[in-house]
C-alpha cells in the first residue's frame, strides 16, 4: 500500500511542478508560435510557476487529509511510538535487572506405601 501511496503522490507532483525555467519555456514556445507576445513570457511564465506552487500546496493538503482517513499514520504519530517502545523496552530491562531469575520449579511425587483407603473400610 505504501508503494502505491508513494507512486499517487509522484504522480500528482509531476502534474503539479512547472519550475520557473519550464514555466519560461512554455512561455516562450507560445510567443514562438505566435500564440503570446514577447512582452507577455515573463509575466506568463511567472503566472504558470505561481499556479504550480498552488497546485503543489493542494496536493500537499489533500494528501495531508487522505492518509489518515487510509489509516496511514503521521510521522509523528510513528515517532511517539517509537518513544513509547523505547520506554516499555527499557523498563522491561530494568525488572529484568532487579528480579533474579527463579531456578526451574522442580515438581515433587510424594510416594506412599499403601494405597489410599476409602471410607468404606476396604
Amino acid at each position: 500500500m505504501i508503494d502505491a501511496l508513494k507512486r499517487y503522490t509522484q504522480a500528482l507532483s509531476g502534474l503539479a511542478d512547472v519550475s520557473r525555467q519550464r514555466a519560461e519555456q512554455i512561455a516562450s514556445a507560445l510567443a514562438k508560435q505566435g500564440l503570446v507576445s514577447t512582452d507577455q513570457v515573463r509575466s506568463i511564465a511567472q503566472e504558470l510557476a505561481r499556479r504550480g506552487e498552488e497546485n503543489r500546496e493542494r496536493v500537499r493538503e489533500l494528501i495531508r487529509r487522505e492518509l489518515p482517513r487510509l489509516g496511514v499514520a503521521s510521522r509523528s504519530e510513528v515517532e511517539r511510538l517509537k518513544q513509547r517502545i523505547q520506554a516499555l523496552e527499557a523498563n522491561q530491562r530494568a525488572s529484568a535487572k532487579r528480579t533474579p531469575a527463579a531456578p526451574a520449579a522442580r515438581k515433587t511425587v510424594r510416594k506412599t506405601g499403601s494405597p489410599s483407603r476409602t471410607a468404606s473400610g476396604g
